[in-house]
């Protein structure tokens, strides 16, 4: 396998790879690209394993990232392989899929980190949960989602499951935190003025425009 490869072919086919894949493996491809930002070069490449073990399971054999994974490498040398290069893009994919001048401020929104989350009792992993990758690499949640004990929000969760938050956490955290005409407000604002019902209905509205 080229790790060098399969990540290029990764970051090129970022889009089409998301679409493929169900919530779960989204995330869990999210997690992973989080770790290549913060891993020394031994790391890495078990992380680049880990990535190609994901995919290698639910691509189809001609899809790009397949073949990669197919290239046979040197025997006779352990290529060098840019790491930072390849990190630094793929983050720049994942990030990529938030329209840029409104990435800031939904990065500057109030948010925990993953160890408030657990200790919390909550499951990090959790895919009706939005996590947003920080520009370091790590994941952060944002606040509005969470009672006053650390607890989430049930009709959060339900509108972000609308919302497919898994797999378009930027564009979910977009219709939180930006105005929006059916609510009449924003409804990161809203929770605990209007009715959940209401929350969920406008989540099914704006999904079925998609």
């Amino acid at each position: 396998m080229s790790q060098q490869g399969m990540l290029d072919a990764l970051t090129a086919e970022w889009d089409d790879v998301a679409d493929r894949l169900d919530p779960e493996t989204f995330t869990r491809l999210v997690s992973l690209v989080a770790e290549l930002q913060e891993a020394d070069a031994d790391t890495a490449a078990m992380v680049a394993e880990d990535i190609a073990g994901l995919l290698g399971d639910v691509l189809p054999v001609e899809h790009p990232v397949r073949r990669a994974l197919a290239e046979p490498e040197s025997r006779f040398r352990r290529p060098e392989v840019a790491w930072e290069q390849l990190s630094t893009g793929l983050r720049d994919r994942l990030t990529g899929s938030a329209p840029s001048p409104r990435l800031d401020r939904l990065r500057a929104v109030e948010s925990l980190d993953a160890q408030q989350i657990a200790a919390a009792g909550v499951d990090p992993a959790d895919p009706d949960l939005i996590r947003l990758p920080s520009g370091t690499g790590d994941n952060r949640w944002p606040a509005f989602q969470f009672d006053a004990d650390g607890s989430p929000r049930e009709p959060v969760r339900a509108v972000n499951r609308q919302l497919q938050a898994a797999a378009d956490p930027w564009g979910a955290a977009d219709w939180w935190l930006g105005p929006n005409d059916w609510l009449g407000g924003v409804p990161a604002q809203l929770l605990g003025q209007v009715d959940d019902d209401v929350l969920v209905e406008a989540a099914r509205d704006e999904s079925a425009e998609v």
